[in-house]
């Protein structure tokens, strides 16, 4: 009758306490050995004997009972050898159950690709994720000088590929030179190498006019190839650098020198845009 809540002390609470765990006094132990590294050979001969081993398992349910026997492969090449007797008395009834066979295992693979089939989405996806590459470490810049960027199909091929492999960049459009810059990982970037060296028909000034002539002799042909492998897109400067300065590829026209010196100045570029000019000047001189 005389406790009160004045007795009680104030440590003890309603709260309760968890210790925090703390690691065992001994040794942390070593980590196990690494899995062995095997040749493609090696690799092949275990699947190889672990299908047979998992064949003769099943061979030994089938002597005991357990499990039925596979129905024999049936092939109208095979039939007379396997049904002997029934084939001998009716060929026509045996010939069609090794059809029907046929057709059965035939159904069973279609429905065994369809069900590994991917979806257009996670096709897309899957896509995505292979060309996928790391570069916050480090991005592979390339600078191309390019003929000509006024063609729509040509922009279009570039951007297209641009966004596929996660490349970014600029592509500056102006009477002076017409430059591509591009950041990326390697594996995009060497693929747009070949872009840009090979795949592109670039259309010069020369092969345009021919285009406009109404002569449609071989030589003209003939030229207009040459020139064009000839004045095909140059790579000027291949590099590495720490980060990307570009979020995304698009196209800048510019006006004048003036604008796109400023374009790329404004990016702390400025440099790409005399190497661009230095390699204009160049060719001009060969």
């Amino acid at each position: 009758d005389d406790f009160t809540e004045e007795m009680v002390p104030s440590t003890i609470t309603l709260k309760v306490h968890h210790p925090v765990a703390l690691a065992p006094p001994c040794e942390v132990e070593p980590p196990g050995p690494r899995a062995l590294l095997l040749t493609k050979k090696e690799r092949k001969k275990i699947r190889r004997m672990n299908k047979l081993e998992k064949e003769r398992e099943r061979q030994d349910l089938v002597s005991a009972g357990m499990i039925p026997a596979k129905e024999p492969r049936l092939k109208l090449s095979n039939m007379m050898a396997i049904l002997m007797d029934e084939a001998v008395a009716d060929p026509s009834a045996v010939e069609k159950k090794v059809r029907a066979q046929m057709a059965k295992r035939a159904q069973a693979h279609l429905e065994h690709n369809a069900s590994r089939k991917l979806s257009k989405q996670a096709k897309s996806e899957k896509l995505r994720k292979k060309l996928q590459e790391d570069t916050r470490k480090k991005s592979d810049v390339t600078i191309y000088l390019a003929p000509d960027l006024s063609s729509k199909q040509v922009r279009f091929k570039i951007d297209a590929n641009a966004n596929q492999y996660n490349m970014t960049g600029v592509g500056v459009i102006s009477d002076i030179a017409n430059v591509v810059v591009l950041e990326g990982g390697p594996k995009g970037t060497k693929k747009f190498k070949g872009l840009m060296m090979r795949r592109i028909k670039w259309q010069t000034d020369e092969a345009a006019e021919i285009d406009d002539d109404d002569d449609d002799d071989d030589s003209d042909y003939e030229y207009q190839q040459e020139s064009s492998s000839k004045k095909g897109a140059k790579l000027i400067w291949q590099g590495i650098q720490s980060q990307r300065k570009f979020l995304n590829f698009r196209f800048e026209t510019c006006s004048s020198e003036a604008s796109a010196r400023k374009f790329f100045a404004d990016k702390g570029l400025e440099h790409y845009w005399d190497q661009a000019l230095n390699a204009k000047t160049a060719g001009i001189e060969e």
